[in-house]
């Protein structure tokens, strides 16, 4: 049996060499793995991968998003509204649309018309027929106040109009003989204005 002061050196020898060996596997640099958060490189370059690039347009994204089996974000996702058809402007629609506007702006050319307020008159006619192309009334109450100021192509214009727009009305032969009269006025007052203006 070996005497005591023989062993007592070795085993302290090993109990200092132990906690040595297990620090230097613990470093960094020894053989123990470690974890896969810490393994650089890896854990940036798997969270780049998932987050869209910002340098290139959402169809690019999407692009690369179906490559990588991944389902692209749709803009659809969320109820989107049906897009609103543009406002009817045909015939029947207008006449539902502008009648009641159309008819008061009649209303009140009338009333100027008849304080001999022609020019006024007038622009609510217009106003009407504009808004309402297939109401003839204002164009023949036009005519005749163009009439009453002797504006004599205007009103043959107007009364031109009005039979284009209503010609079976009840006073259509009426108006086409109003139309024969004022041609004939008309012609013959450019017929004097050019006698007057010819050298003596």
């Amino acid at each position: 049996m070996k005497p005591l002061q023989a062993i007592f050196p070795a085993a302290l020898a090993v109990a200092l060499l132990l906690p040595c060996a297990a620090l230097g596997a613990a470093r960094p640099g020894g053989n123990v793995p470690l974890p896969a958060w810490q393994q650089p490189g890896e854990s940036s370059s798997s969270s780049k991968s998932q987050e869209p690039d910002q340098s290139q347009t959402p169809d690019q994204n999407a692009g690369q998003q179906a490559k990588k089996g991944q389902k692209p974000a749709s803009k659809g996702d969320a109820a989107q509204q049906p897009a609103a058809s543009p406002d009817s402007d045909d015939a029947v629609s207008r006449r539902i649309k502008y009648t009641a506007q159309a008819e008061h702006d009649v209303e009140v050319g009338r009333y100027y018309e008849k304080r001999d307020k022609f020019d006024a008159a007038i622009d609510r006619y217009k106003e009407a027929a504009q808004l309402l192309p297939t109401y003839a009334l204002p164009n023949r109450l036009m005519a005749e106040a163009y009439e009453k100021k002797h504006f004599l192509p205007e009103a043959l214009q107007a009364y031109e109009k009005y039979l284009q727009v209503a010609p079976e009305a009840g006073d259509a032969g009426e108006i086409r003989k109003r139309v024969a009269r004022l041609r004939a006025e008309i012609q013959e007052d450019e017929r004097k204005r050019e006698a007057a203006t010819k050298p003596q």
